[in-house]
């Protein structure tokens, strides 16, 4: 009897110190054997204020994470500024600046993202509030707007239209372009342009794309409005909403401006409305993303994925509706842009292509076929002119010639696309199409004949005079004249002579490489009120470059 007593016992003990046991596991784990771990997350400004509420409320529930007691610290800071130190790696992160180095970024958009190497995000990032990119305008012009079904596509010709409002006595639609601090509403609504512009509204806007005919005329049309006023301003978003609110008359010099939903319902200015247009959807749409790799720890990493399933929680989401942003998964159709591609949008619209009418002299005598980098000087040039023959405005008018000796019936120089508009439509295609073509098959030929043939291409020019809009004849060479027969002063002479005060044509010489002629070719330029930059080599960007400043 007394030995069954004491296994009795015995086994009420062991249950006691297994008991015992578990309460100090589940003590050691609540108090963290392993320490204290911190998070850091990066935040657009735009959304600090509920990430930071919801950190503190994820760190006071003393989450921990293998054996490692979490708590959330929060810094903001824009976008760009963040996406450009990622980029540069985790070893040159400036904490004075940025604050500790992060686990988390919650950036403005996708576009954002999208900049950053794919190695430095953990999985797929996690929208946890967006708004919408709209027009903010005064409720005559958004409900107009809205009756006409207005898209994205449309608002360049309503830009540049004197009469586009003209129903409510508006004039155009004056939208206003701010690009100061905190206007990535302005790129946003750009990137829509472009998109609905190529008709490619599911692709990544890119600079190519930008560059293209369409996309450099419906930015080039935003950029001014129907009163000659510059729709781009250094103001913030705010700002222009302010000067907005000001004066919403029919007179006024501003009638609209792109913002977010949630910014423009936080304003001060709650006189004015909001219009989406159709298309894509931009969108601020604050991805949590996860850093991986040199960024931070299995730890942490972990928490912050915890963190971010926390903030989507029902009953968190209140703190992101309750200052205007929606939550749930963001539309699809968003137009996703580069930073490269935002900074050559806003580029575009500060410095708008120009309607002009330029006749293309281009050197293709045996110099030409010099080897510059991986292909001759006349394959570069012609490349660069191709790409800028894809670029230029609808509205411009472009010819194309070119010389050496005897290409045409005795003469140095063949018209091989005469100037006209480039959308206009000649028997063998558009004139578009074929000045590319054309440049697209050029060989060297023989000898340099400049004084002819520039006699010859500048009296075509003032013959084909358009005015209101630059004239200009635009020389690529690489060589002297080699025509024993005429001599510089005599070209300089008849070329004075060819000027016309009453149809002002320019020549614009670019000259590649060493130049013996270059005294003349300057003289040529400065009669004409013209300009001469000599470029070092045809390979490279200068050469591309220089050709898209003359051309647009």
């Amino acid at each position: 009897m007394g030995t069954i007593i004491v296994m009795v016992l015995a086994v009420a003990g062991w249950f006691q110190l297994r008991e015992r046991i578990v309460d100090q596991g589940v003590q050691a784990a609540d108090t963290c054997v392993e320490g204290d771990a911190v998070v850091a997350v990066v935040v657009e400004p735009d959304l600090s204020g509920p990430v930071s509420a919801l950190a503190q409320r994820f760190t006071d529930g003393r989450p921990v994470v293998r054996d490692q007691c979490i708590s959330v610290r929060v810094t903001s800071a824009d976008s760009d500024t963040v996406a450009a130190a990622i980029s540069a790696g985790a070893s040159v992160w400036d904490e004075a600046a940025l604050g500790p180095v992060p686990a988390l970024w919650i950036p403005r958009s996708s576009d954002s993202v999208a900049a950053v190497p794919v190695e430095s995000i953990d999985g797929t990032p996690r929208s946890v509030a967006t708004s919408p990119v709209v027009l903010a305008g005064p409720a005559p012009v958004t409900d107009a707007l809205a009756r006409a079904d207005i898209g994205w596509a449309d608002l360049p010709d309503l830009q540049s239209t004197p009469d586009a409002l003209d129903v409510l006595g508006r004039g155009g639609l004056r939208l206003q372009l701010p690009v100061g601090p905190a206007s990535d509403s302005t790129t946003s609504a750009l990137a829509a342009v472009v998109a609905s512009s190529l008709g490619e509204p599911d692709r990544p806007v890119a600079v190519e794309g930008i560059r293209s005919g369409l996309a450099v005329s419906a930015l080039s049309a935003l950029a001014t409005t129907d009163l000659g006023i510059e729709a781009v301003t250094p103001e913030s978003t705010d700002e222009a909403l302010g000067r907005l609110t000001a004066d919403m008359s029919a007179t006024a010099q501003a009638h609209a401006v792109p913002v977010t939903a949630q910014q423009l319902s936080n304003a001060a200015a709650s006189d004015l409305t909001a219009y989406a247009p159709a298309g894509p959807t931009p969108m601020a749409d604050h991805p949590a993303a996860v850093l991986a790799g040199q960024w931070t720890d299995e730890t942490r990493r972990r928490a912050a994925a915890q963190f971010v399933d926390f903030m989507r929680q029902t009953e968190n989401t209140p703190v992101f509706v309750d200052l205007g942003f929606e939550v749930g998964a963001p539309p699809g159709n968003a137009p996703v842009a580069s930073p490269d591609a935002r900074r050559a949008m806003v580029d575009l619209v500060q410095n708008p292509a120009t309607p002009r009418r330029v006749t293309i002299v281009l050197d293709v005598s045996g110099s030409m076929d010099t080897a510059e980098g991986e292909r001759t000087r006349l394959q570069n040039t012609t490349d660069a002119l191709v790409q800028q023959f894809g670029s230029v405005v609808d509205s411009s008018q472009l010819g194309l010639w070119v010389y050496s000796s005897d290409l045409d019936a005795g003469r140095a120089f063949r018209t091989v696309v005469p100037a006209g508009p480039v959308d206009e439509t000649l028997p063998t295609g558009m004139r578009r199409e074929q000045l590319i073509a054309a440049a697209s098959t050029l060989q060297p030929e023989a000898a340099t004949s400049t004084y002819e043939s520039m006699l010859a291409a500048y009296a075509s020019a003032v013959d084909g005079f358009v005015a209101g809009r630059p004239n200009s004849v635009l020389l690529v060479t690489d060589g002297p004249d080699d025509n024993a027969l005429a001599t510089s002063d005599r070209f300089i002479e008849a070329l004075t002579a060819s000027t016309d005060q009453n149809r002002p044509v320019s020549i614009d010489v670019v000259s590649i490489g060493d130049n013996p002629d270059i005294e003349t070719l300057q003289s040529m330029a400065d009669i004409t009120g013209g300009s001469l930059t000599t470029v070092g080599s045809s390979a490279g960007p200068e050469l591309a470059d220089l050709l898209r400043r003359l051309l647009y």
